[in-house]
């Protein structure tokens, strides 16, 4: 009787045994197949403030450079023509009155310079809206962003081309020049200086002529 209450027991305290060796497989299993769900080595930090950027997203540039630049253009002409006739025979019912030697003489003497200067020497700070144009396979941005002011006749385009990292970006969308991978920065202008440089129509007209 004693044997058969023992055995009983066994049996209960093994099936138990069993049942929590069972739920705790089960538990480490279930555990690791939720972590692998929510964490992976490729997946963003759950406090990351980086956001995913697509075709067209507009990031802010902080452009903080410094430039020296001189632009000198000039146009020098000088053009001299000589004109030296001697008449013999044409002219010979003139000869009592003029005499036989007749010379006819002339010059003309055509000389442009034109000159135009500007330097420039300065911190060019700028804040251009650029736009994503490509995203690529690793993450990263291509980027490209103009602007464009009008002063005084004076016209200056500011031009900025290149690769960013998303992660680079700061919360208030914007990122600084100098992370700009591959930055194609390219400042131009027009006005004064490139109408200096071409001569009148005056000017032309005698080079033309001579």
């Amino acid at each position: 009787m004693i044997k058969d209450k023992r055995q009983v027991q066994n049996k209960f305290w093994f099936v138990v045994g069993a049942c929590f060796v069972g739920l705790g497989v089960l538990w480490l299993f279930s555990g690791q197949v939720r972590a692998d769900t929510v964490w992976n080595k490729d997946s963003a930090s759950p406090y990351s403030t980086q956001k995913g950027y697509k075709e067209g997203d507009i990031i802010n540039i902080i452009i903080l450079e410094n430039t020296s630049a001189r632009n000198i253009a000039g146009t020098k002409t000088d053009v001299k023509d000589d004109l030296s006739t001697k008449f013999t025979h044409t002219l010979q019912a003139l000869a009592p009155i003029i005499g036989t030697n007749i010379n006819v003489t002339g010059q003309a003497d055509n000389k442009y310079n034109g000159l135009g200067q500007t330097s420039r020497s300065s911190a060019v700070q700028a804040r251009i809206a650029a736009w994503v144009t490509e995203v690529l396979d690793n993450g990263n941005l291509m980027i490209e962003g103009k602007h464009r002011v009008e002063v005084n006749n004076e016209t200056q385009e500011i031009t900025i081309r290149g690769i960013v990292r998303a992660k680079d970006i700061s919360g208030a969308n914007s990122i600084f020049s100098y992370q700009v991978a591959n930055a194609a920065l390219k400042v131009s202008g027009t006005g004064v200086v490139a109408e200096t440089e071409n001569p009148g129509w005056l000017t032309r007209f005698f080079n033309w002529l001579f």
